[in-house]
């Protein structure tokens, strides 16, 4: 028992330094998303995109939230506007200067087709100042 709760404790302190640099921003200027595509399958919102760390300096650990407005002209013509998150916030891991490509599902969606469409996004991500992994 002794020793389990000393590997505990190295291990929390271990931690605790990358965990106290930890900062949450929604500086696109840190980070920007790149909507590729936008589709339905299965009668959920599918969305692809590339997430850009644009520091040399900052390593993003999380995506902490992530809002999406999505407009678009549905099969009769008429345009319609849908808002929600994804129903699972995947991994978001992204180094200084890199990139990483995601799919997101965002859920039910109710029209089949969607066409001429255009996002805009809100989101909020955790990163650690001085980091370059």
């Amino acid at each position: 028992m002794k020793r389990i709760f000393m590997l505990l404790t190295l291990i929390l302190a271990l931690m605790c330094p990358a965990l106290a640099g930890a900062e949450v921003s929604s500086d696109k200027m840190i980070l920007d998303w790149t909507t590729s595509k936008v589709w339905v399958n299965g009668g959920e919102l599918c969305v692809t995109g590339t997430f850009v760390n644009k520091r040399n300096d900052v390593a993003i650990t999380k995506l902490n939230d992530f809002i999406m407005r999505v407009t678009y002209t549905d099969k009769n013509g008429e345009q319609k506007q849908f808002t929600g998150r994804p129903v699972k916030f995947p991994l978001c891991k992204i180094p200084a200067n890199g990139s990483r490509k995601l799919n997101l599902n965002f859920g039910k969606f109710a029209d089949e087709s969607v066409g001429n469409w255009v996002t805009a996004q809100t989101y909020t991500f955790t990163y650690i100042n001085g980091a370059r992994f």
